[in-house]
């Protein structure tokens, strides 16, 4: 009867376990919400994603060099649109293209990507039990902080990844991020390219301030 008892305990475990799984899929979008209210970030349903149009790289960089320009302004905003071309022309510099449809949502301190991920060069291993679920081209939600450095170099530091509404541990970030072949990258943090340097960044539903940078 011991046996029998434990057997049915087992049972009874890997029911309950499926059970949980099965629900956590069903309600997975209600979960993560929930999740990010507690962390205090905006909800999926809060942000609003815009790709880059045409002329926003060139007005992205036509507001670094008013920054860098003797008697300009003491800083700029840049919108979604002109900081998604920025992160989309970071991105294409790696030697194989992993990333496209790049659209950016900005938050109070935080920018979050909605892309396309080619998933080729990322070994089973970092994707962990997911990876027999995944395919070679996945959705994938990436979010994280700008700063500038004290070389005025801007900096997007991710911090959350999600593909294909599966959240991967921070931890697991800079390995991924590494497989991709991301140029310049340093841990999680992948470098933005700015024609100017810049003094402080701020991040802000509206738009990204770009502050100017001391004079040296």
């Amino acid at each position: 009867m011991g046996c029998l008892k434990a057997l049915f305990v087992q049972v009874g475990c890997v029911v309950i376990l499926i059970a949980a799984a099965i629900f956590g899929w069903i309600y997975r979008r209600d979960l993560l919400d929930a999740y990010r209210r507690v962390r205090g970030l905006p909800t999926a349903a809060a942000l609003v994603y815009s790709a880059p149009q045409p002329g926003d790289a060139d007005r992205a960089r036509a507001a670094f060099e008013q920054l860098a320009r003797r008697g300009g302004p003491a800083y700029v905003d840049l919108t979604a649109g002109e900081v998604a071309a920025l992160v989309d022309a970071a991105l294409a510099n790696s030697p194989r293209r992993a990333v496209d449809s790049v659209r950016v949502a900005l938050a109070a301190d935080q920018v979050t990507v909605r892309a396309s991920l080619d998933l080729s060069d990322v070994p089973p291993r970092l994707l962990g039990p997911l990876a027999g679920a995944l395919e070679r081209r996945e959705p994938v939600v990436v979010g994280g902080g700008l700063a500038a450095d004290s070389a005025g170099r801007i900096h997007w530091t991710i911090t959350a990844l999600r593909v294909k509404e599966f959240p991967f541990p921070r931890s697991t970030i800079p390995a991924i991020l590494r497989a991709l072949k991301v140029p310049g990258l340093a841990g999680g943090a992948v470098p933005i390219p700015a024609p100017a340097a810049v003094g402080d960044v701020r991040v802000s539903p509206e738009h990204v301030r770009l502050y100017r940078a001391s004079p040296r």
